[in-house]
């Protein structure tokens, strides 16, 4: 490897436990308790997301209380396609129940930073220790006698603690992007939900031409006024204002702006399907085309998905039902895991389990991303299958909301394309900082780079 380290195995220097599944008969919950309980889908980049974390009841909890993750602990996946996914326990997450899924390694001797044991293990080096001892075919696992075997070299731990500082630094960048990401990305879904949902803009017009608010809409109006009353409240540019009406009217959706019509969604979308090459045909597959499926979707804050797990080639999209969507199209899930959405970043194909959403004439990019992500609930409710939860084009043709035309479309646009712009500059950036940080640990190690070569963070 370099430098003539020598190697131990992972545990002559740590301890491998394994998760817990749930209890018979307890199942986890939305609502937040005091035990969350930490699922391979809250896992994404070696991070625990905490928005769609699901929790343990009292009761639960008490059965399997041994399971737990500590404070510095690693944690490996061990089963199917997220075999090698590796992810860091910080202190926001010590004393946390973890799937039967994972194995986690704790009570690392004081001689290893157990962040140089991630990093160690997200590096091609571990990489290629964790996939040659996957066992099965079919479904494979990882076995916890395999993960103790697992070796890596046994450098000085002041040399250790260097390493871990500079890809630490690394990470924070990557981490505060990530934040950006977060606020941006609320900024424009409350935009969407403050004009076409709320409707402050109608209220505002009608607060200010002394209308009469409906009964219904008193109480938003009141915290309406309180907002606008506030130092820092910006009112809305005249020539935006004035693409919204000044009165309400009711219907059957409830109280809309006067002259916005109930329009099923179908109408002011085109569904696009997709479809999967045969895989038993070298020449489809392993191209430069991206091939979506719902493993590929983004978290909410980034919105993209730049890249895919598997590509196809032109003669896989020539000889199969899938089709390249556009810079700007929509994907969103639809059997299994439904409304799951994301925003594509360049041209690719996707596979039948999806839907390529874009505009009618007039409708923006941006408009039918949020517009599918505000109606995800009322798709999932909505959706049907015995095995599988589907949404099919009539499930779309079922859900009606307010429009008023492609105009306010565009404005809401204007607004939120600078904000997806840097969203995606953010993404691409974390992506060159991604492979710095994977490529930067074996070089370390096998003595191409030396840590006094290179500058600080």
């Amino acid at each position: 490897m370099g430098r003539n380290w020598p190697n131990v195995t992972l545990d002559s220097i740590c301890k491998i436990k394994s998760g817990k599944r749930l209890p018979k008969g307890h199942e986890l919950i939305d609502v937040p308790t005091k035990y969350p309980y930490i699922r391979l889908v809250d896992v994404h980049d070696g991070v625990i997301l905490a928005k769609e974390l699901k929790y343990l009841t009292a009761e639960a909890h008490e059965k399997i209380q041994r399971y737990i993750v500590n404070e510095n602990d690693v944690c490996l996946a061990i089963v199917g396609h997220t075999i090698g996914m590796v992810f860091f326990v910080d202190s926001k997450w010590n004393n946390v129940n973890l799937t039967e899924n994972a194995a986690r390694i704790t009570d690392v001797d004081s001689k290893f930073n157990p962040k140089f044991i991630y990093y160690y293990l997200i590096s091609p080096f571990g990489q290629a220790e964790i996939i040659s001892r996957t066992v099965g075919s079919a479904q494979g696992k990882l076995p916890l006698y395999n993960i103790k075997s697992i070796e890596l070299p046994c450098i000085p731990r002041s040399e250790q603690d260097s390493i871990v500082h500079i890809l630490d630094c690394l990470d924070k960048k990557i981490t505060f992007n990530r934040q950006i990401n977060q606020t941006l990305e609320q900024m424009a879904q409350a935009l969407f939900k403050s004009w076409f949902v709320d409707f402050d803009p109608v209220i505002d017009n009608s607060l200010d031409a002394g209308n009469e608010i409906p009964e219904p809409l008193q109480a938003r109006a009141e915290l309406r006024q309180t907002v606008r009353a506030s130092q820092d409240f910006q009112p809305l540019p005249a020539d935006v204002r004035a693409l919204f009406p000044a009165e309400f009217e009711e219907s059957e959706l409830g109280w809309v702006p006067k002259g916005w019509n109930s329009t099923p969604v179908i109408e002011l979308i085109e569904l696009i399907g997709g479809g999967t090459p045969k895989t038993s045909i070298d020449e489809y597959w392993n191209g430069d085309i991206p091939w979506f499926s719902v493993v590929d979707a983004p978290n909410d804050c980034d919105i993209f998905v730049i890249d895919t797990e598997k590509h196809i080639t032109q003669l896989g999209v020539d000889s199969s039902s899938t089709r390249i969507l556009r810079k700007g199209t929509t994907i969103i899930s639809a059997r299994g895991t439904v409304g799951k959405c994301a925003f594509v970043a360049r041209p690719m194909a996707m596979n039948q389990s999806c839907y390529g959403v874009i505009g009618v004439e007039g409708v923006t990019d941006e408009f039918v991303y949020y517009l599918l992500k505000q109606s995800v609930q009322e798709l999932q409710q909505r959706s049907h299958g015995s095995v599988f939860s589907t949404i099919t084009r009539d499930t779309f043709r079922s859900i009606q909301v307010p429009f008023s035309g492609g105009s306010l479309t565009r404005s809401f646009s204007s607004f939120v394309s600078i904000m997806f712009e840097k969203v995606l500059a953010n993404n691409l950036q974390n992506i060159e900082l991604i492979q710095l940080r994977d490529t930067l640990l074996p070089k370390l190690i096998s003595g191409e780079f030396r840590l006094d070569e290179i500058p600080s963070p």
